[in-house]
């Protein structure tokens, strides 16, 4: 089956949905509910039966650091004892896509894996996607349908915005909306690796057009990159401990970063580290796929429903201060006053939708590593 127009710019998240019932439909003929075929997929249990996975193992790629600890430390054995089967969890971040396309394509590297948007759309115009029978899924109903994307190959599970993460002992007055960062009273650290979660906060503070308008329109680019030139950007980190490092050494008083990684860093650092999330800010969506060649299918259509039942969500949300994907979710107080938790809460979050992007990239990706560069 062609996936590879999926992700194309009427295919994100912002596209209306149409026709994918009648697609998911006809997937659903070719999902099945078998064990997905191959010797190596037998089992000594049924869907039915108390342990329906015994013997069977399902590799999942998830985020490394805290977010792979929650996966090995409170899912993994509740899923284990449930079913049966062995969850084996494989932590990744940037290598995820390129040791997928390395791989056979009959010999995948892991059954399932997250992605962030813009792996979710390269992946599809690669064909590494399997479809999922996303709807058929028993707590499809429960999912917070701004996070639902209308194609039938990937299953949101938990969501995350970006936050100020800032040395109390050297602000004089915590950040509160990103345009903060334009008055030059702070030594900024930006993330530098690529330029979509720069660019996401930098369309947000500029004025030129409507929150994040600026990020889609070509028109807006300009005032973009104006917005970010303001900012006092004495670093662009390339990841958690560049910035970390940054702020521990003076070079930097505050940094843009994952609210839920900062959150922990906060409470397991002996740096005073401050976290605020401004009213309007950047997300993203952990959103769940099988992978090209897996024969675990149903064993992975298994597990994403498992995530969304309400006892691991709320799991889930007690152990690390994401978002979770569906609604009627217990949160910690942190997450409760930090996080846009409901649909309407959600309007105030730019999730990046690659999608709209990707013809832009090029150029982006110029004019970032020129700005980074001090042209």
């Amino acid at each position: 089956m062609d996936f590879s127009r999926i992700g194309g710019a009427d295919r994100s998240r912002r596209a209306v949905v149409s026709s994918i019932g009648a697609g998911i439909v006809g997937l659903s003929g070719c999902l099945g509910g078998g064990d997905g075929g191959g010797d190596g997929g037998a089992t000594t249990g049924t869907v039915e039966s108390s342990a329906p996975f015994r013997n069977r193992t399902l590799r999942v790629s998830t985020w490394s650091g805290a977010n792979a600890t929650v996966f090995e430390e409170e899912i993994k054995p509740a899923y284990e004892e449930r079913t049966g089967g062995t969850l084996e969890v494989v932590p990744g971040w940037s290598e995820i896509l390129a040791k997928i396309r390395a791989a056979p394509a009959d010999d995948p590297p892991y059954d399932l894996t997250v992605t962030g948007d813009r792996q979710h759309y390269l992946g599809a115009q690669s064909d590494l996607w399997e479809p999922i029978d996303v709807e058929g899924l028993d707590n499809f109903d429960r999912l917070k349908r701004p996070l639902v994307r209308d194609d039938p190959i990937s299953v949101p599970i938990a969501y995350g915005v970006m936050c100020h993460a800032y040395d109390e002992s050297a602000v004089e007055e915590p950040p509160g909306p990103w345009s903060d960062l334009t008055t030059g009273s702070e030594a900024v650290a930006l993330p530098g690796a690529y330029w979509s979660n720069a660019m996401q906060m930098g369309s947000i503070a500029s004025d030129a057009m409507p929150f994040d308008d600026e990020l889609y329109d070509p028109e807006g680019h300009d005032a973009v990159f104006e917005t970010l030139r303001t900012i006092d950007a004495e670093k662009y980190y390339t990841g958690a401990q560049d910035m970390w490092t940054a702020i521990r050494e003076g070079v930097a008083t505050t940094g843009q970063y994952f609210f839920a990684y900062s959150q922990r860093k906060s409470e397991t650092s002996d740096l005073p580290i401050g976290v605020r999330v401004p009213e309007e800010t950047t997300g993203y969506v952990d959103d769940y796929h099988a992978v090209r060649g897996t024969d675990r299918l149903d064993m992975a259509a298994d597990f994403l429903d498992f995530l969304l039942t309400p006892e691991m969500q709320e799991t889930y949300a007690e152990s690390f201060n994401l978002g979770m994907a569906t609604t009627d979710v217990e949160y910690p107080d942190v997450t409760d006053e930090n996080v846009p938790l409901t649909t309407e809460e959600l309007e105030s979050v730019s999730f990046l939708e690659w999608a709209d992007l990707a013809e832009y990239s090029e150029s982006l990706t110029e004019r970032f590593n020129r700005l980074k560069s001090g042209e």
